[in-house]
Formats: structure tokens, C-alpha cells, sequence
């Protein structure tokens, strides 16, 4: 048997969604825990070059000791070449990923397998190498306008027609949920800035 959906559970659905695409949809893009991330890059070319303060930017204060302790003991084991250079890199990889998220107030799940950037990583990290913002700008101008275009184009044809029923009615409180939410939850993530990164700063 098909449950009826009312106003109050369409509402308290659309705005779970919302908090679905501001919440769990920033943490599953992170790149900082891949293996090909900047992150584990650059714990192994510390390790290749035997100076840590090249990976010591990636984290905090707090983690400088302990990351600082596993260097040279990874180094160590670097050194002897063999299988103990590749289980060394592996295991301050992790290290220098874990203090990292742990840096950022983040939970650490493992180190990923590589895998490429999305689009906007890649955008926004090519602007920093040309000097060139308008890329970024412009990508996120277009992914707003789109999107806010569909929900207000969805919400504006429900209210026409919400009088004609109360399934109707129903459609046209769920569109504006949608729309509302978006627009009010989108200008305060502009609003807030970053939701971590590196210390208190």
C-alpha cells in the first residue's frame, strides 16, 4: 500500500534533502585523502627529499609532534630501500593524511584510492596556477543560475495550478520548499565561508 505524503512530511523531506546536498555532498568530494591528493604527495616527496617541512604546512600545531616523530621513523625505514621503502611512503602517507583531517576538525576514513578531481577542484585549483579567477566565477555563476532557474521556473507553474486540487496544492508547497530552502541555505554557505580549514584561521 502507497503512503500518502502530507504537507508536513513533503516539507520535512525537501528540507532533508537540502541539508543532504550542504552537508554530506562537501565531505564526499574531499581530495585531501587520496593518494594522489596533495596531501599524500607531498608526504612522499618529503620522504624523497628527507625534509618534513614540506609536508609540516598540512597540518596544525597540535599534530607538528607526533607528525614530526613518524617522519623519522618512516625515514628510516625509507632509506633501507626494498620493501620497506614502499611500506614506509604508505604508512606516513597515512599518517600525514590522518593529522590533516584531524587539523581540519575532519574525520579520517582511510586513504582513498586515486582518482581524478571534479570538475570544480580542478577549476578552482587552475586558477590559482594561471592567476585567473573568472573560470571559477563563471562556473559557479552558471551551476547557480541553472539550478535556481529550474526550481523557481518548477515552483512559479505549481502555484499556478495549486487551487486546482489538494494534490496540486500539496506540489506547489513542495516546489516552494525547494526553492526557499535552496536560495536561503546557498546564500548563508556564501555567507559562512569555509566550513573548515587549517587551525583557527
Amino acid at each position: 500500500m502507497k503512503r500518502l505524503q502530507t504537507p508536513k512530511t513533503k516539507i520535512l523531506a525537501s528540507i532533508f534533502s537540502l541539508f543532504l546536498l550542504f552537508g554530506i555532498t562537501f565531505n564526499s568530494r574531499a581530495h585531501c585523502d587520496r593518494i594522489n591528493g596533495p596531501v599524500a604527495v607531498a608526504a612522499k616527496q618529503a620522504l624523497e627529499t628527507g625534509d618534513v617541512s614540506s609536508v609540516l604546512i598540512w597540518i596544525g600545531e597540535q599534530q607538528e609532534e607526533e607528525l614530526t616523530s613518524k617522519f623519522q621513523k618512516s625515514l628510516q625505514a625509507y632509506r633501507q630501500g626494498g620493501p620497506f621503502r614502499k611500506l614506509a611512503t604508505r604508512y606516513f602517507m597515512e599518517t600525514t593524511v590522518r593529522l590533516h583531517r584531524e587539523a581540519e576538525g575532519m574525520p579520517y576514513t582511510g586513504l582513498k584510492a586515486a582518482r581524478p578531481s571534479s570538475e570544480d577542484i580542478q577549476v578552482a585549483e587552475q586558477a590559482l596556477e594561471s592567476n585567473d579567477l573568472s573560470p571559477v566565477t563563471e562556473l559557479l555563476a552558471e551551476e547557480i543560475r541553472n539550478k535556481t532557474r529550474e526550481l523557481y521556473q518548477h515552483a512559479m507553474q505549481a502555484k499556478e495550478n495549486r487551487h486546482q486540487s489538494v494534490e496540486a496544492g500539496r506540489e506547489w508547497v513542495d516546489a516552494y520548499v525547494k526553492y526557499i530552502v535552496y536560495v536561503h541555505k546557498l546564500y548563508q554557505k556564501i555567507q559562512a565561508g569555509p566550513a573548515h580549514g587549517i587551525g583557527n584561521n
